[in-house]
This record gives C-alpha cells, structure tokens and sequence, in this order.
C-alpha cells in the first residue's frame, strides 16, 4: 500500500510535494515513495535534497506524468490537486484552494500536487518534518565553515538575510516584488535594530545586484538553504524556496513576507497561489506596514 507523487519544479516545490505526500500517506497508515530526481527542473534531474537526511521511502525510476501510462509499481489510481480560474477586480488567476479530501485518498495512488502550498496540510506534523529534512550533520559544518570564512560572517541578531527571487520571476508583473518591497522591509529591520547589517542570499546574483546595494551571495542549493533556515532575521521573497528554512528555523527569527503573497503587486491586494495567511510571519503589505494575518 503506497502513496506517491512526483517531485517536480526546483527544491521549493520538492519539499511540498514530499511533506505533504508523507503526511497523507502516514495519516492513512500507508506507504511512501519517491523518484529522488526531480523533473521539469533547473538542474537536469540532479537530486536537490542531497545535503538532508532525507528518506525517500520506496524508491523507483518512474518518469513524471500526469497519468498512469508509466506508473511507479503497483499505483492504479490519481488524485488530482483541485485548482481554480479565478477574476478579482478585472485580474485573472490559477488559485489552489485547500482540499483536506486529500487526506481520505485510497491506497495505490499518486498525488498529482501542482502546489498545496498551504500549511494546514502539515502543521500538525512540524516536529517529524523538521526530521524529515534535517541537514546532515557534515553537510551543516561544512556550511558553517563556509560561510564564517565568508568576511567572518556569523549568523547572530545584528545579521538580517534578505532572499530575493530573480531568474523568471524578474519577467514576470505579479510575481517581481518592486523595490519598494525590499527598501520598507530594510526600514523596519533597521526600527528594530539600528546596528542590522544585510546579506542578500539569491540564485540571481547579477539581479540582486541590480536592486540592492548590500553584499550578495549564492554558495549553491544547500547552503543558500542553511542560511535562511539559521538566520534570526529573515527578509523573504515570495518563492517556495524560503518557505521551508524559513518555517523550520529553529531560532525563532523575525520573518517580513510579502502580504497576498503572489498577489502582491495588486492594488487591491489578494492571496495566491494558495492562501499563507494561517502563518504567523510579519506579512509587508505595499505601504510598508506589517501585519500578522
């Protein structure tokens, strides 16, 4: 008896995808299992989750589809995430509203997940994911010695992360948060603590340059990744890649997200994908004043 679905996209939506097929599928008291590499990815089916601890349940080589022409062994049924075409205020767009019937799916089923990006699929389960992705021991000495010879860079209370998301997202009107996003977020960190210095953490170095006049760095996937998840002070896009560090950050840190999330730039502002607004982090909306949602 197994449940299983695709890991698809890039790491952020890995760890949605594997989190929440996990959580269904040990809610029902069935199996999991996974293709540990990704397709439809930046990094040619590269295992992204390779500095984690990760358990991968019962592995196969099934390629990605969204049928069952080529299933993994023994999966004879689909579930498909529900999504819908939404039009507020003359703006057109997908939205993936949460669906707990997820959680009565039969076993020998794949997940088809396009993002269940919500945290009800899994806050319940916090503690066991915090496991589950749990960065291997030399992988996190390792990426601290990286980054301490850095400019002697430690990760303390006078350090803000900023993550900006570029790549396609810097074509993209509803999703490229405007400068203004970042410059308000700067403000009330420097409200907070007037001794703050910023790192840009980022997989688009040339376009952080471009917007921010701090230090910029990209040591790769599991290193950009240690560094959200141990700052004390977090400045994140609207990307699933700060997502889990960010939720799993162990020291309590004080997280601005942009408000609606990838409705952002909206005037009248409203929440997609999927609605975030169930987590307590500071949401920024475009005046620059913070809420807890």
């Amino acid at each position: 008896m197994t449940i299983c679905a695709d890991l698809t996209g890039n790491i952020g939506n890995n760890l949605w995808q594997y989190s929440v097929t996990r959580t269904v599928a040990e809610h029902s008291g069935f199996e999991f299992g996974f293709n540990r590499h990704p397709s439809n990815d930046y990094f040619h089916g590269k295992e992204q989750m390779d500095f984690m601890e990760i358990d991968y349940g019962k592995e196969h080589d099934a390629p990605w589809c969204r049928d069952l022409s080529n299933p993994p062994p023994g999966i004879d049924k689909i579930w498909c995430e529900p999504r819908e075409y939404r039009n507020t205020d003359g703006h057109e767009y997908t939205y993936f509203p949460y669906t707990p019937e997820i959680f009565n799916v039969q076993d020998n089923t794949k997940l088809i997940i396009d993002c269940c990006q919500n945290f009800k699929y899994i806050e319940e389960r916090k503690e066991d994911i915090r496991n589950w992705f749990k960065i291997k021991p030399e992988c996190a000495d390792k990426f601290a010695q990286t980054i301490h010879f850095y400019d002697g860079l430690e990760l303390d209370e006078n350090i803000c992360i900023i993550n900006v998301r570029g790549g396609e997202y810097v074509g993209v009107k509803d999703f490229n948060l405007p400068v203004t996003y970042w410059n308000n977020a700067i403000k009330q960190m420097l409200s907070r603590n007037r001794k703050m210095k910023f790192i840009v953490v980022t997989e688009d170095i040339g376009y952080a340059k471009s917007i921010l006049p701090y230090p910029v760095v990209h040591f790769g996937i599991g290193i950009d990744y240690y560094m959200v998840n141990q700052a004390k002070n977090l400045i994140i896009s609207n990307s699933s890649f700060a997502q889990f560090p960010t939720w799993l950050n162990p020291h309590n840190p004080f997280v601005i997200a942009p408000l609606y999330w990838g409705r952002y730039n909206v005037s009248n502002g409203y929440w997609s994908a999927c609605e975030m607004n169930n987590h307590d982090w500071n949401f920024m909306d475009r005046g620059g004043n913070l809420h807890k949602v």
